[in-house]
């Protein structure tokens, strides 16, 4: 009989990654299974724990040296609670997955609050970290300090691609995190040298602007270092991107996804760079602002043949550019969300939804602020919605228009959400989901205040009609509690802000 080879099982097991009790009735059959299973779940510990683990921090400990256990000791930090005999395994060597906030949370957990300071947590924490760099192959890195305390003044609590064997360590890393109000520059610098794989690349960088870093003009050199980036998410708030955005265009073959959050562009900004890269999927500017004419000006006439999605959410009113950037690209759009401020001088208004409406019919996810008529035309041209989130910024009485409206959304839509403050009647709820052919899963109100038990009933007996809707969004509703454990029985999910 012959053997099958141990890579094979392996393949199959990490298949069951996320199903820890299929792994674990599988760790006593053999001690082959059980050194496969063992380093599939202790290659990212915590998608199998959920949550802080002072356990867990033990385990690791336990693994130090003398002379790194003594790193720690020198620091104030008690190991008398580790285990007295070393670990079965080398758990750290499995590690492929590191993600710096959990074994800080963690660490955390594992030290007594008698012993406790941010300080000595960052200690535990980095030793853990130079123990994973020393010994394990780390696939992906998030160094994300966003949500912690700001580290100690000039330490390397966080330097991880700095640490001793790192150029072995990283070397097979395909995506980097790297958020928080701490220098990245030293680690721009190091992952340059060190890795050349990455896909997938999340960076902010707001302290920079404060601190007058050089970090801007490292990342760039990162980007440019890489041979295969994919995806790239750059979120600051500040302006420098003047730096980062030529890069970009080292990575034409590969990049399929660009994402800029809360930045403020700088006046010379622009997007030149981007046309170049033919293989965009996705295109994503959230609570950004300056994103003016002039810097948009080259992708008038841009054309990205695979992109599919384009989120634009700004500050201000859209650049007159976009319209023409959405109508080149209408064939392969199929989700699109948009968010600015009112426009109130029609002259000033570019008509994308217009635009939208007339070419973009290979929809099937779109948001946005919509006038009614607006919307029915939206539902009669792009008939095949899946998801829909309308956006509403005045008092409507809804009781004029929604029949019309159920009457016209596409078979295929399951999700509907309505971000407005719309009004009506319990009839009028019942002649719009009965002249709904499509079966919805997912409906909200969330900010039509009016909703009452009646309209609870008729959503209720939706439910169990169609047997298809499990979220309801009544977040601001007028709904009693006795009403709502009634409607819980049929609808899998309410959600309801409001006190009973």
């Amino acid at each position: 009989m012959f053997s099958i080879p141990v890579e094979i099982f392996r393949q199959v097991f990490e298949h069951f990654l996320k199903d820890k009790h299929s792994l674990f009735s599988c760790l006593l059959v053999n001690k082959t299974w059980c050194e496969i299973i063992v380093s599939i779940l202790w290659s990212e510990p915590f998608q199998v724990i959920k949550g802080p683990s002072a356990t867990l921090i033990t385990t690791y400990l336990s693994c130090l040296n003398v002379n790194e256990r003594e790193i720690l000791i020198k620091s104030g930090i008690d190991l008398s609670n580790l285990f007295k005999r070393k670990p079965s395994f080398e758990y750290a060597s499995f590690l492929r997955h590191l993600k710096y906030v959990d074994f800080y949370e963690s660490s955390s957990a594992w030290l007594p609050d008698s012993n406790k300071d941010s300080t000595k947590i960052f200690t535990v924490t980095r030793e853990l970290c130079k123990l994973f760099i020393k010994c394990s192959k780390i696939l992906s890195l998030n160094i994300n300090l966003e949500l912690l305390p700001h580290p100690p003044d000039n330490a390397d609590y966080m330097l991880i691609p700095c640490f001793p064997n790192a150029e072995t360590s990283l070397l097979q890393l395909q995506e980097f995190n790297c958020c928080g109000t701490y220098d990245k520059k030293e680690i721009f610098i190091a992952l340059s040298q060190l890795c050349r794989n990455l896909t997938s690349l999340s960076i902010d960088y707001y302290l920079d602007d404060i601190i007058k870093t050089s970090a801007p003009t490292k990342l760039a050199q990162l980007i440019k270092s890489q041979q295969s980036l994919q995806k790239f998410k750059i979120q600051t708030y500040y302006r420098s991107l003047s730096k980062i955005i030529p890069a970009l265009e080292s990575q034409q073959k590969t990049l399929r996804e660009i994402e800029f959050r809360g930045i403020n562009f700088e006046d010379e900004v622009t997007f030149a760079p981007l046309i170049a890269c033919k293989n965009l999927e996705s295109l994503i500017f959230l609570k950004c602002d300056n994103v003016k004419n002039e810097a948009t000006k080259p992708l008038e006439t841009a054309h990205f043949p695979k992109l599919k999605k384009l989120i634009f959410h700004v500050d201000h009113n859209p650049p007159l550019t976009l319209t023409s950037f959405i109508f080149n690209n209408n064939d392969t759009l199929q989700e699109i969300s948009l968010g600015w401020p009112p426009i109130y001088d029609s002259q000033e208004d570019p008509k994308i939804i217009e635009t939208i409406i007339q070419y973009c019919h290979n929809l099937i996810i779109f948001d946005a602020h919509l006038q009614i008529h607006q919307l029915k035309s939206l539902l009669i041209s792009c008939n095949k919605l899946e998801k829909l989130i309308v956006h509403g910024r005045e008092p409507l009485n809804a009781n004029e228009f929604l029949i019309d409206i159920g009457q016209m959304i596409p078979e295929n839509l399951r999700k509907l959400t309505v971000n407005a403050i719309w009004s009506f009647t319990p009839n009028t709820l019942k002649e719009f989901l009965d002249c709904c052919i499509a079966p919805l899963e997912d409906l909200g109100f969330p900010d039509c205040y009016a909703i009452n038990d009646n309209h609870l009933i008729i959503f209720t007996e939706y439910a169990k009609e169609k047997g298809t809707l499990k979220n309801l969004n009544i977040k601001i509703s007028q709904i009693t509690r006795e009403a709502f454990e009634v409607a819980k029985f049929s609808i899998e999910n309410i959600v309801h802000c409001g006190s009973f």
